[in-house]
């Protein structure tokens, strides 16, 4: 009895490990220094020539992350970034800190969902968009996108 119980938590151990290797991918940014895991759904569909970032999707751009790094040229605070990428948006959530802001909100018939943290020259941002009509199927990715620092 104590064997099966060892070999069924070791094969448990071992699908999970396998599992949660496989849902998560990182995409990194050479020229910001920044990297960021994001579910292993997205595919990628292309950087951008300055380098400055990538666009993911799912289902040919039904769903899609889109993540850049920028350079603080205007020396913006965080309140002062956050307040011009609000403009011209229908803003429903924008809670801030110290580190990072989000803006979120409806546009074009999705759900968009940004958030942008400050780093020692600038910034680094991701925005995740999909279906309105979908909006409790697809907010779990959400909670699975975050940054880390390029090592």
């Amino acid at each position: 009895m104590k064997n099966n119980i060892f070999t069924y938590l070791f094969l448990l151990f071992f699908v999970l490990t396998i599992c949660s290797c496989s849902t998560q991918d990182t995409y990194c940014n050479e020229r910001f220094e920044y990297c960021l895991d994001y579910p292993a759904a997205f595919e990628p569909f292309g950087s951008s020539k300055s380098g400055d970032g990538q666009i993911f999707h799912i289902d040919g751009g039904k769903i899609e992350l889109l993540v850049w790094g920028s350079i603080n040229g205007q020396n913006r605070t965080l309140e002062e970034e956050q307040q011009f990428i609000s403009k011209n948006r229908d803003v429903q959530y924008k809670p801030i800190n110290d580190k990072f802001f989000v803006v979120s909100g409806f546009e074009n018939g999705k759900v968009y969902y940004l958030r942008t943290e400050k780093t020692e020259t600038g910034f680094r941002s991701f925005e995740i968009r999909y279906p309105r009509e979908e909006k409790e199927k697809y907010d779990k990715f959400v909670e699975q996108i975050s940054f880390q620092e390029k090592k």
